[in-house]
């Protein structure tokens, strides 16, 4: 077996891993590795050209990590009943954290939104795929 094919093979490997992975896991850890795995499927034609080859998976490791970094990971929400004299009043708080210390927290009981990390995550990757592309442009 010649050298480029046992590569080819390794490569394919590597993407049907990240594919499995990421089907398997979907509902925990699985989305990153799904993305990565679907964005080396797209570019293997373009594996011998670096300029078309890395500016995309440099956009969705960049994406994946703006969304994680900014995005409410966990969030708790506590209710106190207070009796004032013939009703009982129901308060509560929510309380959610992230990585950056963006703080979602809010009276009441609701859920935090997502548009500021899908946000994030699109400026990312898109300066990532700029930087990328221009970067690996110069070097040819």
């Amino acid at each position: 077996m010649s050298e480029r094919r046992i590569v080819d093979l390794l490569y394919w490997l590597v993407v049907s891993l990240c594919i499995v992975i990421g089907v398997l896991g979907i509902f925990s850890i699985g989305m990153p590795f799904l993305l990565i795995g679907a964005t080396l499927g797209v570019v293997a034609p373009f594996r011998g050209e670096r300029h078309r080859f890395w500016p995309p998976l440099v956009a969705v490791v960049l994406f994946i990590a703006g969304y994680v970094l900014v995005a409410p990971l966990g969030c708790t929400t506590s209710a106190t009943i207070s009796e004032t004299s013939a009703v009982d009043v129901q308060e509560g708080s929510t309380t959610c954290t992230n990585l950056l210390g963006i703080d979602y927290s809010r009276p009441g009981i609701y859920n935090p939104p997502l548009w500021p990390a899908l946000l994030a995550a699109s400026m990312a990757a898109a300066a990532g795929f700029v930087a990328s592309r221009i970067l690996l442009g110069r070097r040819r």
